[in-house]
């Protein structure tokens, strides 16, 4: 029995051994074949084929750079503002609100409208302080010249940390080195009109609503800077106050455009006519009456620069209140230096006639009105635009509506008209109609 135990032992030893040598055989020849495979791919090799996933490895690469780089935060300024400190200079300030950001602020100009064909021009560079205290980064541009311009401004960035953030080109922001003095007309309540058509009208409240218009779209659309002589009900100048600068002393409005360095002395102001002109009640008069007046002291007379901002006024004023039905014609007559019209009491109440550029004498040859006599005092160019006659009905109605806003519209283009910022004389309104009448 023990000899038959022993021989079954030891053939299941035999049997284990046969097994595992049978494994290891099995197992040497898929090693083999691997290797084979192997062999054969690097003889192909040779003839320039390489792996799949070898090649694909940098361009896989190469595209993750690429995402990362175009996740990086860019980094602009976009709150920047100018000042016109003279006729040479020109201030850009902005906030450091980004200074841990930023390596160094690059101040660039162009000359506008294409005064300069080689573009943007570096003013100055200014070193990033590196952590912001609130305190505004300024630079002074001083220009090349003293004539009447328009400039664009920006303020690019060289970036602090290049792998987290990438530059953008600033805003860009319109100035010049023009500045005008607005003189909103009378003060709150004057020239009121009675009755049962008056709409609440009252001409020394709506200059002040004109004024404001056109003071922001001077700055907004062309860069220009202006100052007023109120900017409330009130008027206070030189220690007087409103009635007192309405009569003896107006001459102090029109000086005002002097002591702020202005360039050119604005008065805002609607028209009105003789008691019962042409047969009519004194403020019930037709459209037909209505017409743009420009009214120019000695000192503009004498510019040609300030009569073709007067023409400019004068015709697209006309241009809106024909298309608002608030007159019978849209012409209005331009004027030239030894061509313009003398002021009357009968052309100013007549019918049917276009508007355009006058002057009016006193009876000691002087200008006629205070405020001209107070900027001619000082040397500096005057003018009153009369947008247009408040004794008509019409006007008083649309006054409650838009009217400021599209009067200051079309005092506004016309300054850059004659300034040479815009080069067409009538703004590019498609529902302004230029047919004439």
């Amino acid at each position: 029995m023990r000899k038959i135990l022993r021989m079954f032992f030891v053939l299941l030893l035999m049997l284990a051994f046969f097994l595992i040598m049978s494994f290891r055989s099995g197992d040497r020849r898929e090693r083999g074949s691997v290797a084979g495979s192997g062999s054969a791919m690097g003889d192909i090799s040779q003839y320039g084929i390489t792996h799949t996933e070898d090649a694909e490895q940098p361009e896989e690469e190469g595209q993750a750079m690429e995402a990362e780089k175009d996740m990086r935060t860019a980094v602009s300024v976009e709150n920047i503002e100018t000042f016109r400190v003279s006729r040479e200079q020109i201030r850009i300030s902005w906030p450091d609100s980004q200074d841990s950001l930023v390596r160094e602020y690059i101040v660039m100009r162009q000359d506008f409208p294409g005064r300069n064909p080689g573009g943007w021009q570096v003013v100055e560079r200014v070193q990033s302080r590196g952590e912001s205290t609130g305190e505004a980064y300024t630079v002074t541009d001083q220009l090349e010249t003293r004539e009447p311009g328009q400039y664009a401004y920006r303020v690019d960035v060289e970036v602090a940390d290049e792998a987290m953030y990438t530059a953008a080109s600033g805003r860009e922001i319109l100035a010049s080195n023009v500045k005008i003095c607005i003189d909103p007309g009378h003060y709150a309540g004057v020239n009121a009109i009675e009755g049962p058509d008056a709409y609440g009208y009252a001409e020394g409240d709506f200059t002040l609503k004109i004024a404001r218009e056109l003071a922001r779209l001077l700055k907004e659309e062309y860069g220009v800077d202006s100052c007023m002589t109120r900017e409330s009900k009130s008027i206070t100048l030189g220690g007087y106050t409103d009635v007192e600068l309405d009569s003896r002393h107006i001459v102090l409005r029109g000086e005002y455009a002097a002591r702020e360095d202005c360039d050119l002395f604005l008065s805002i102001h609607t028209n009105a006519n003789e008691e019962g002109a042409n047969g009519y009640d004194t403020s019930m008069q037709p459209v037909s009456i209505n017409k743009s007046l420009l009214i120019v002291n000695e000192t503009a007379r004498k510019s040609d620069l300030v009569l073709e901002i007067c023409n400019g006024v004068g015709t697209n004023l006309s241009l809106v209140n024909y298309r608002m039905g608030l007159s019978t014609g849209s012409r209005f007559d331009t004027a030239a230096r030894g061509s313009i019209r003398q002021w009357t009491k009968e052309y100013n109440d007549s019918l049917d006639t276009p508007g355009t550029v006058v002057y009016r004498k006193g009876n000691s040859g002087d200008d006629y009105y205070g405020v001209l006599r107070g900027a001619a005092s000082t040397d500096t160019p005057g003018v009153i635009i009369e947008h247009g006659l408040h004794t008509i009905p019409e006007v008083r109605k649309a006054a409650q509506e838009d009217l400021a806003v599209k009067w200051a519209e079309a005092d506004a283009y016309g300054i850059a008209y004659g300034l040479g910022f815009v080069q067409e004389i009538t703004m590019p309104d498609r529902e302004i109609s230029e047919t004439g009448e």
